[in-house]
């Protein structure tokens, strides 16, 4: 059962990541990307509502003060790598942002480290080292197929980045100072989130200069795929935990993180036209060396 949900896990990230850079062509301003990521966060919302209210009843009201903190960080680091990695879809090559998403993995543990003491190994260390590197040689294969990154371009992978860590980590932290279901946090973290863009929608709408939102965005076609975005966002969610009842951690992520690059680089080079060559397999094969060393040394 554990590999039947890591299946279903990997597939759903494949496809979010397919829904997402298909809807990031006909993104054109800051509004716009707010407005994919509300409709995003909004099916989230709905989505985990429908969950976990059999599961918590009433009790999905009454969080402590204590939760609905984490709750807000959560929503907060969500909604901050949706909207940076939206603009990043748009700008770069896929399989680079695909390797560079694990830098978050690398914050996550460096927090885990700080916040609770948890130790790290000669291994990870030298594995997150490695995950470095392989982002520098994609960095040249992204080179070849976007252009050269700016230093705009370097700081929104940063902070989409860094948002992608928190957002973890605030899982972590609930696991181990709330320790309820998982139907409730990926609940109040959507709502959390779509609450906290609906915010800065209003704000920057209100604003005369503002560009409107292309009707091309409200048409079905696009609302299936924000629709479609949300469910495979929140199924990779869910089975990762669930997948986690039945296997440890250094079976999970090598076997769904390297499967991922497999298929991230077969759907880019299908689907996006980004030709494969020898950076980019060299890319690769260092991020996946990274992930092993991670996990298993």
């Amino acid at each position: 059962m554990g590999y039947l949900y890591l299946t279903a896990a990997l597939f759903a990230g494949v496809a979010k990541g397919f829904c997402g850079k298909t809807i990031s062509r006909d993104m054109k301003s800051m509004r716009e990307c707010l407005f994919i990521n509300l409709m995003r966060m909004l099916f989230c919302a709905l989505i985990g509502f429908l969950l976990a209210l059999p599961k918590a009843g009433l009790s999905l009201f009454s969080a402590s003060g204590s939760a609905l903190g984490i709750f807000v960080l959560a929503g907060l680091s969500m909604s901050t790598f949706c909207v940076a990695w939206m603009f990043a879809y748009r700008n770069e090559a896929y399989m680079f942002l695909s390797i560079f998403t694990m830098l978050g993995t690398v914050v996550t543990c460096l927090l885990d480290y700080a916040v609770y003491k948890t130790p790290i190994s000669a291994g990870e260390w030298l594995g997150m080292g490695v995950l470095f590197g392989a982002v520098l040689i994609m960095s040249k294969y992204n080179k070849g197929i976007a252009g050269r990154l700016h230093i705009r371009g370097l700081l929104i992978l940063i902070v989409g980045s860094v948002g992608s860590a928190l957002a973890d980590f605030s899982q972590k932290i609930y696991v181990r100072e709330i320790g309820q279901g998982a139907e409730i946090f990926n609940f109040y973290m959507y709502a959390f989130g779509f609450l906290l863009l609906f915010c800065l929608y209003l704000f920057i709408s209100v604003r005369k200069s503002t560009p409107k939102t292309a009707p091309i965005l409200y048409s079905r076609h696009h609302i299936g795929l924000y629709f479609a975005m949300a469910f495979f966002l929140y199924l990779n969610s869910v089975t990762k935990t669930m997948a986690a009842g039945f296997l440890s951690a250094a079976q999970i992520y090598p076997v769904l993180q390297g499967a991922n690059l497999i298929l991230s680089a077969l759907m880019a080079h299908l689907l996006f036209k980004e030709k494969m060559n020898l950076k980019g397999f060299c890319g690769i094969l260092t991020a996946f060396t990274g992930l092993m060393l991670m996990h298993i040394a």
